[in-house]
Order: C-alpha cells, then sequence, then structure tokens
C-alpha cells in the first residue's frame, strides 16, 4: 500500500489507537494500522473505522437521560429540534414543569408519553385540493388506494 500523502510504503503493524470524541478518551487495543516507513502517516481499514465509530456512539453517547431531562435532552429524545419542544409546551402536550426560566421534564412521564401513543391507533386523513378542474384520473386513483388501504 502506498502512502497518500507522500507515496512511501506502508506497512500493516498491530497497534493501539487512542482517540478522544466529546471530551472521552478511548482505546482500543490491537487494530490493524498502515504506518508509511517515510513519513509516520497512519491508515486504517474502513470497517475497522466504522466499528470503532459504532463503539463510540454506542457507549459514550448512549441513551440514558437523566431523572429530570431539560429541553435539549428531550428534543434529542424525540428527535426533533427545540423549536418543536417549545410549540409541544405552548399546546400543553408535554408534561413539564418550569424552574426559573428552564423547563424540566420527568423522564417516566416522557417516555410513557411515548409508549402510549405508540399503542393507540393512529388517525390518518388524505386531504385534497381543487383546482377548480376536479381531480385527476390520478389523483383520485391514488386517493382510491390510499382509502382502501385504511
Amino acid at each position: 500500500m502506498q502512502c497518500y500523502v507522500c507515496d512511501g510504503n506502508m506497512t500493516q503493524v498491530h497497534k493501539d489507537v487512542e482517540t478522544t470524541w466529546k471530551g472521552k478518551t478511548v482505546v482500543f487495543k490491537g487494530i490493524n494500522v498502515y504506518v508509511c516507513d517515510s513519513c509516520g502517516e497512519e491508515a486504517y481499514e474502513p470497517d475497522d473505522v466504522k466499528a470503532m465509530q459504532y463503539f463510540i456512539e454506542g457507549a459514550i453517547k448512549k441513551n440514558e437521560y437523566p431523572e429530570i431531562m431539560n429541553v435539549e435532552e428531550v428534543a434529542d429524545f424525540f428527535r426533533v429540534s427545540n423549536q418543536t419542544i417549545y410549540n409541544m409546551l405552548r399546546a400543553g402536550k408535554l408534561p413539564a414543569v418550569k424552574v426559573g426560566r428552564e423547563w424540566r421534564f420527568p423522564r417516566d412521564k416522557i417516555k410513557a408519553m411515548v409508549f402510549e401513543q405508540g399503542q393507540e391507533e393512529q388517525r390518518v386523513e388524505l386531504v385534497a385540493r381543487d383546482s377548480g378542474d376536479g381531480l385527476s384520473k390520478k389523483d383520485a386513483d391514488i386517493i382510491s388506494r390510499h382509502l382502501s388501504d385504511m
């Protein structure tokens, strides 16, 4: 294998790889690394890089939320923006308490809310607009197909 920096020869070695992610240090032992004999540049197998990234995201960024969550944590939990959480608060759709200027959410009630919604049958609506010429045959067929699936 040739070095992509200096075109020198790269030799495969087994070594411990230390990396830092969001202030946490992780050491992977015995990783296959290609090291350039000339400049010392290191290269990794794509599968090894994917495995290291997967491990780091799973181990360090685990989805264990504190008992009392803030807006950012709830947004992360629902995978939505902070603004969506504020909109849900304004609409009264989230259990929360305001402490000073900050909103706080009990984790157990947020999780219960997700599981309750998942077990209910969700209502689906179809909306079509008439441009003045009536619905096209294509639009009517699509609506009929969706209505028959309901």
